[in-house]
């Protein structure tokens, strides 16, 4: 049994025979990547029709521009109160409604007769997106065990990646054969797909997850308020300095509000009977090192995904269509590895995995800073994505599992909603970051100096892991005087 709201019965760590088990497993997995999958498509999807969508409703490209960052402020903003909230009401309740959510949102955006009425609707989706996140992956680290939660956690690794590569494919077909509102109501029978699958896999006699009150848990509204707005605050401040840079006076203003809210939180968090942010998840070196690792981590592939993709349209002149179908082969070496690469180095420790498949996204954005002006896809773009989703496909399964399975069963909901904010943080700061390197000398010149930067964050990345892992265990070891 679970203590955080959430009751799975049945031993599935001892993976008991069955096939009704094995097809309640089995449909458990396919409702919480399938939440995923939205999910990831809803934060890429809709750049490619923006386009399309302006022209349509009359806006200029600034103001388009808060259709994804709408979605990106809810969504980041709320993560940590979502991950609370499944822990105290129950995950597999939450999970319902925050997929509901995103369904009614997807049809309000897509159906919206205004700019108005769309931007609410983006904004709702990003609420059901952070509650649905959270709740979907404490469920997936809840319901496997064992060999069964490294491959759910493998697929599930394989979605997150695919689906941002997907939605700008999917949003280029759909706006191509039809409409941009298609590419937001396309979200509408993939949620009452994962509704469906969800109740009967969650509630069916073979692998019943209940969710059961959970009185003594409070909700902590005042930390949850300032965790929205110290999060809301930073991903703004972070948005505004991709678009308007570090020296906008507005970019300055909501950082320090970040940092502001961050410490009166964590001052009112310190008092609180039941904190938000409990010490319990976040301490421990093995978590430190993997948060950071998924931070720059996320910094890296959000501003490579997003800063490719304009050189391969402004430099190497790539359709909307074209440039999502040239990042695929980084989705596909990323299932490669999570399905089959995987298996075969599963008997390597997570943290050595972690390190190594660092070490090859390494590699692979390394190779990314011979680009220029005149460089081909073929031979200076095709190689590094291959390789690179390779390392990712080794990396992000051990980082994601370290997080959530040494955290206290107890806090899986805050464990994965602390996880998916790195990630969030993480990516903003990496658009932001990487337009100093890029700076007034255009895609053509200084896409090298970017990747440059990236590499360095990787750099980063491996330093902080390795001296959290290795070097203070050893320190551990040797006691104080050591």
């Amino acid at each position: 049994m679970s203590t955080d709201g959430t009751t799975a019965t049945g031993d599935v760590s001892a993976g008991s025979p069955g096939e009704g088990r094995d097809r309640a497993w089995a449909l458990a997995l396919a409702a919480i990547v399938g939440a995923e999958f939205m999910l990831q498509l809803d934060g890429t999807i809709v750049n490619v029709a923006l386009p399309a969508l302006q022209s349509d409703l009359g806006l200029s490209v600034t103001g388009g521009s808060w259709v994804p960052n709408g979605f990106l402020l809810a969504f980041g903003g709320l993560l940590l109160f979502a991950g609370r909230l499944g822990d105290a009401l129950g995950h597999r309740r939450v999970f319902l409604a925050g997929v509901g959510l995103i369904v009614v949102a997807s049809l309000v955006a897509g159906l919206a007769p205004n700019v108005q009425a769309l931007l609410a609707g983006r904004v709702l989706q990003g609420a059901g997106a952070a509650v649905a996140g959270p709740t979907g992956l404490a469920l997936l680290a809840i319901v496997f065990r064992g060999e069964r939660r490294q491959r759910a956690f493998g697929l599930y690794s394989t979605v997150t990646g695919l689906g941002a590569s997907a939605g700008m494919v999917l949003g280029g077909v759909l706006t191509w054969a039809g409409d941009w509102r298609w590419s937001l109501l396309v979200n509408v029978p993939i949620g009452l797909a994962v509704i469906a699958l969800a109740i009967r896999a969650l509630t069916a006699r073979e692998l019943t997850v209940r969710d059961e009150a959970t009185r003594s848990r409070a909700l902590g509204l005042p930390s949850a308020l300032l965790s929205a707005a110290a999060v809301t605050a930073a991903v703004y401040g972070l948005v505004r300095a991709a678009e308007k840079g570090w020296g906008d006076p507005w970019t300055a203003a909501a950082l320090g509000a970040a940092v502001v809210l961050a410490g009166v939180l964590l001052l009112v968090d310190r008092r609180a009977a039941e904190p938000l942010l409990p010490l319990a998840v976040l301490a421990g070196r093995e978590r430190a090192g993997a948060f950071a690792g998924l931070v720059l981590l996320a910094a890296v592939l959000t501003g490579f995904l997003i800063y490719l993709v304009q050189y391969l349209q402004g430099v190497l002149h790539f359709g909307a269509l074209r440039s999502g179908l040239a990042i695929l082969p980084f989705g596909l070496a990323l299932l490669v590895s999570t399905q089959v690469l995987t298996a075969r180095i599963a008997a390597v420790g997570l943290k050595t995995r972690a390190l190594l498949g660092l070490s090859v996204v390494l590699a692979g954005t390394a190779w990314l800073t011979r680009l220029d002006g005149g460089s081909a896809y073929a031979a200076g773009v095709l190689p590094a994505l291959v390789v690179m989703g390779l390392g990712v496909g080794v990396a992000i399964i051990p980082l994601n599992m370290i997080v959530l399975t040494t955290a206290p069963a107890e806090y899986a909901g805050v464990a994965a909603g602390l996880l998916q904010t790195a990630l969030t943080i993480g990516g903003s700061l990496g658009l932001a970051a990487m337009l100093i390197p890029l700076g007034a000398d255009g895609l053509a010149e200084g896409i090298s100096p970017v990747f440059a930067w990236a590499c360095g964050a990787l750099v980063a990345a491996l330093l902080v892991m390795a001296a959290s892992w290795y070097r203070l265990a050893a320190r551990g070891r040797r006691g104080p005087s050591g």
